[in-house]
């Protein structure tokens, strides 16, 4: 059982250095990670649906901007899965090798 807890947080420290770099280098990203935040920030209602959980009715142009939010969201979690892939397929690459599996 530790061992997985032991895995899991490397796996997590990982993946978060992996969205870290993904700020730092992609300029898409840090876009649409820019532009989700802003609108977080201006409309405080969404804050409080995505946040913390509550019912509230939106107007309209809140019901876009959730709209937005989510397709931004779907944006950022793609680019996120590609990462995560890419670091997927480079650990199982030095895997085999330390094992003997790759000989280069």
């Amino acid at each position: 059982m530790d061992e997985i807890r032991l895995y899991e947080m490397y796996l997590n420290e990982a993946i978060e250095e992996r969205k870290i770099n993904l700020i730092n280098s992609n300029n898409n990203y840090k876009k649409l990670k820019k532009e989700f935040d802003d609108i977080m920030n201006k409309y405080p209602n969404l804050q409080l649906i995505l946040e913390e959980d509550r019912e509230m009715i939106l107007n309209e142009n809140e019901c876009k901007m959730l709209q937005k939010l989510v397709a931004i969201y779907m944006d950022i979690c793609d680019l996120e899965e590609k990462e995560i892939f890419l670091l997927g397929g480079k650990e199982m690459y030095f895997y085999l090798k330390d094992t003997g599996i790759i000989n280069k």
